[in-house]
């Protein structure tokens, strides 16, 4: 039997904003963890109808062109540079991917989730302080996606754009590590 027989099938299931996702890779180790695959298999779900009045990620000019469409409540959260510490660790030991401390312009970023709450973001700008001090990080992919911050990035996108933001770049493609945050066990929210 030739080689290419033998191999399994990598399963490819498209989400809402048109974008795939793999799951059960053998090239990926994390797409095996149910977490992961649970993940996946929500992303399928129909997004409920926002309009451009509540989320930045509607209308002719929204701030999430190039988005990978995934739903704010299915994003992984870190809530402290300790929770961020121990991810770096973890994908480090586990799957030998290099992290490193940076910083960004906003202009730099893309968006990898399809909402962003304009009322939370123009509270972020109101307050003002998120502008001298950005107190956590944002986790950022290899290929320049936010993985984790989508509010903090677009408050400066809105008013800062080359204003730089710290950052805690994982050295993957942005669907390997919120694949990787997922089966880790990273938390989710909703707005």
């Amino acid at each position: 039997m030739p080689k290419s027989a033998t191999r399994k099938k990598t399963r490819t299931v498209r989400i809402n904003g048109g974008d795939t996702f793999q799951v059960d890779n053998p090239n990926k180790k994390w797409t095996k963890s149910d977490k992961y695959e649970k993940w996946v298999n929500k992303l399928t779900r129909k997004k409920p109808k926002r309009t451009k009045d509540e989320d930045l990620c509607v209308g002719v000019n929204n701030m999430c062109k190039g988005d990978l469409g995934i739903r704010r409540k299915y994003m992984p959260q870190f809530n402290d540079a300790t929770e961020i510490a121990r991810f770096k660790k973890f994908v480090s030991k586990a799957y030998g991917i290099k992290s490193c401390k940076s910083t960004r312009k906003a202009r730099q970023l893309r968006p990898s989730q399809g909402e962003i709450s304009k009322k939370r973001v123009e509270g972020l700008v109101e307050e003002g302080g998120i502008f001298k001090k950005v107190n956590v990080p944002l986790i950022v992919s290899g290929d320049n996606f936010v993985i984790d911050g989508h509010h903090r990035w677009a408050a400066f996108r809105l008013e800062k754009p080359e204003k730089s933001l710290p950052v805690v770049v994982i050295d993957a493609p942005a669907k390997d590590v919120l694949g990787i945050a997922v089966a880790w066990g990273a938390k989710h929210e909703d707005f």
